[in-house]
């Protein structure tokens, strides 16, 4: 690589100081001494090399200026030598480096955005974000996280909730729907961990809140894959979300902390020692949310929860990189009302841990790979008022994951394997009124292993305009002594035009829980539920920074893990009484249909975002029987994101969700007066959710730090809201039925600051 004067700034600080030591040391020589100069370059974006009007560009006590609409900047009567730059952008991280003027070389280069690969020349670096195997995938990196994040809830998982084809109608929930499934069928890795559920929640409740342990400020990108997963991902039947923790930055110390209406963050990160290798990151959440949600809903409840996540990096050489990663999360929910009975939930305490210790290893550009080693924990506690246990539960896993990638020609080899040991334990009682008394209805603990192993060949031709991969996975899980194998496939095709062919398809497996084996009306006869996956795709380019996508899929599920006979209903005009300890069977099969079209744009200058909209269909039935509406069955979606820079220190964001609502599960239907049992599964459907939400910044930028107020309303038209909860109360005489329902969130404005150093 040709030496230039960016490449002081890359190096590092070690690099800095030493050219400044050597400038100071330098002895001038007469007459010869020179005058300020001009200090030119540009400003760029990281990943697409777009240009970034309206950055600051500031020399400390020598000057500022803002760049223009191709990025350029120039700073005046600059001295010769070392020259310190703070450059900023709103909505983008900002990035400090050391320059030299006055040696007669090409303007510099500045790249804002997530933090440069840094490689060797002999090194080739794979990016997963383009992945070809995987044609129904959608990447968030930070800058459109930063734009998604609320201010009230900064919540990773609440952004995918704004992505195209995806669905929920829970402002308290930060769980979605994708394609007809819901999360529990969804695979959310975390570092190439899959996770079960990494929230602060109360566990073993599926109509209270969530929150994902992760805080926006570290996460690094999340891609989502909505359907036909290439083969490393396993375990569920449905879509796939992959977050990446970033690492700390190898430059300088830099530190945030915001103070928003919901609580408080801070996050600290720098190099360690003085060679650059390696890095830090520490980021901590404390919450106060449960004052606000107390103001929405009077003495109802406290909420609160902290969490802490640590990441350190080292790369002793430019083609290896050890990673430590620990998270951290706990949560506890109380119910204030004085109406509680002693029998009653009072408090639920819930805690999360992961530690990922990674290797990655790059040693030509031929071949990579990467190991890891990982440990993670789940763990709950609901009590009722009198501190009795309702649920005590735990559940964790460790294990081992390799990787790794021989590229030869137009064809590329990826194996890969996982070993995780499984545990989990339960203890639940249930107050029986006569006569009064607590019974165990649950006392259990297991331990399993489950092996996978993968296997994906890709080959590029045409000169780089088809792409085709082609591999498989093989699942075995120990406790049930089943093993599973599911081919997978994809086609990446760019026509002229500007036109992409995109087509996948896969099939997948999910085993059983330990929950679903021992559980109430558990069974040990269970198997693997089953996805078949089929996505068509066309893409076209619309210049530079924009597209319309079309895409079709079609999922066909089998062998799904279901009571039929947990639900109150009328069979032949007669009320049937629910059968909550009824054995699980495999007993549904399901069949999701639909299309999403999406207009995208994304550019460094000026608008970015994304509207979309996605028709579907999902239809369950059990075994034989006949047809209806599935649980996540949302006809049609809506969901709008953009974000505009106005000027180089203010940026606005608005994002729209709609959904035309997921079925009342059970067996409902209106009648006089009221709502009633009915033989039809699914048949009652709430009115739609629809939500506008508004955003807006103003940085202050000053000599050594930066100051950003934020501001929110959310649901900016004040749509009352409500999302059911289950049956309440049941006249057997009648089939009369209540059903009981929380209202959502309210029109909500909230502020918050955030200060950079």
């Amino acid at each position: 690589m040709p030496w230039g004067r960016s490449s002081v700034w890359r190096r590092g600080p070690r690099v800095a100081v030493l050219a400044f030591a050597l400038e100071m040391l330098a002895p001038p020589v007469p007459g010869q001494e020179p005058g300020p100069l001009a200090l030119a370059g540009r400003v760029v974006d990281a990943r697409s090399g777009e240009p970034v009007a309206g950055a600051r560009v500031a020399a400390r006590a020598l000057g500022e200026t803002v760049t223009d609409t191709s990025g350029g900047f120039v700073l005046p009567a600059i001295p010769p030598g070392p020259v310190e730059l703070d450059v900023t952008a709103v909505g983008r991280p900002s990035r400090r480096l050391v320059v030299r003027a006055g040696t007669g070389l090409p303007g510099i280069e500045v790249r804002l955005g997530p933090e440069e690969v840094r490689r060797s020349e002999e090194v080739a670096v794979v990016d997963r974000s383009l992945d070809p195997a995987a044609p129904a995938s959608h990447l968030l990196e930070r800058t459109e996280l930063k734009g998604l994040a609320g201010v009230l809830v900064d919540d990773p998982l609440r952004s995918v909730q704004s992505l195209p084809g995806v669905a929920s109608g829970d402002d308290f929930g930060a769980t979605f729907a994708a394609r007809g499934q819901g999360f529990s069928q969804a695979g959310f890795y975390i570092d190439g961990v899959l996770m079960s559920a990494p929230f602060h929640t109360i566990r073993d409740v599926n109509d209270g809140f969530s929150l994902t342990i992760l805080n926006g400020e570290v996460v690094d990108a999340l891609s989502l894959v909505t359907g036909a997963a290439p083969a490393r991902y396993g375990g569920r039947t449905g879509a796939v979300l992959a977050a990446t923790i970033r690492e700390g930055s190898r430059e300088r110390l830099h530190g945030r902390a915001v103070v928003a209406v919901s609580g408080l963050s801070a996050t600290l990160e720098g190099p360690l020692g003085p060679s650059g290798a390696t890095s830090w990151l520490f980021s901590a959440r404390k919450s106060y949310l449960g004052y606000v949600l107390q103001r929405l809903d009077e003495g109802a409840m406290a909420l609160g929860f902290y969490d802490a996540t640590l990441k350190v990096s080292h790369h002793p050489t430019p083609a290896q990189a050890l990673t430590l990663g620990l998270l951290h999360g706990r949560s506890r929910w109380t119910r204030q009302d004085g109406d509680i009975r002693r029998y009653e939930l009072h408090t639920a305490d819930a805690g999360t841990d992961l530690a990922t210790l990674q290797w990655r290893w790059t040693p030509s550009a031929h071949w990579w790979g990467e190991a890891s080693a990982f440990f993670a924990r789940e763990t709950g506690r609901n009590r009722n008022l009198d501190g009795t246990d309702r649920v005590r539960s735990a559940s964790g896993q460790w294990g081992a994951r390799a990787e790794a990638t021989r590229a030869a020609g137009p064809h590329r080899l990826t194996v890969g394997a996982v070993v995780r040991g499984l545990s989990g334990e339960a203890v639940a009682h249930v107050f029986e009124r006569t006569p009064p008394v607590y019974r165990t209805t649950l006392d259990d603990a297991a331990r399993s292993r489950e092996e996978s192993a993968f296997l994906e060949e890709s080959w590029t031709g045409w000169g780089g305009r088809l792409h085709l991969t082609a591999g498989g996975r093989l699942d075995h899980f120990a406790w049930t002594g089943e093993a599973r194998a599911t081919p997978r496939a994809a086609l990446d095709l760019r026509l002229p035009g500007a036109v992409r062919l995109l087509a996948g398809f896969g099939r997948y497996a999910q085993f059983p829980s330990f929950a679903e084996l021992l559980g109430r009306g558990g069974s040990p006869d269970l198997r693997a539920e089953q996805a078949t996956h089929l996505t068509l795709g066309l893409e076209r380019g619309l210049g530079a920074t924009a597209s319309v996508r079309v895409e079709a899929y079609d999922q066909r599920l089998a062998g799904l893990i279901a009571n039929p006979e947990a639900d109150w209903r009328l069979v032949a005009g007669q009320i049937v009484g629910a059968e909550t300890e009824a054995p699980l069977r495999n007993s549904l099969s399901g069949l999701s249909r639909g299309i999403e079209v999406t207009i995208q744009r994304r550019s460094a200058r000026g608008p970015s975002g994304w509207a979309a909209y996605t028709f579907g269909r999902a239809r369950w039935r059990e075994e034989d029987g006949p047809w209806f509406d599935g649980d996540f069955d949302q006809r049609h979606t809506v969901t709008v994101f953009g974000s505009w820079p106005i000027g180089p220190t203010v940026e606005v964001s608005t994002k729209y969700r709609y959904g035309s609502g997921f079925p009342v599960a059970g067996y409902y239907q209106p009648g006089p007066g009221g709502l009633y049992l009915s033989s039809e599964r699914n048949d009652l459907r709430p009115r739609a959710y629809s939500r506008w939400d508004v955003r807006g910044g103003k940085a202050f930028v000053f000599e050594r730090w930066r100051l950003t107020v934020y501001a929110e309303v959310l649901n900016v038209l004040g749509r009352r809201q409500t999302r059911p909860l289950g049956l309440r109360s049941l006249d057997v005489r009648t089939g009369r039925v209540v059903l009981e329902s929380d209202t959502l969130f309210p029109r909500l404005p909230s502020a918050g600051v955030a200060v950079e150093f």
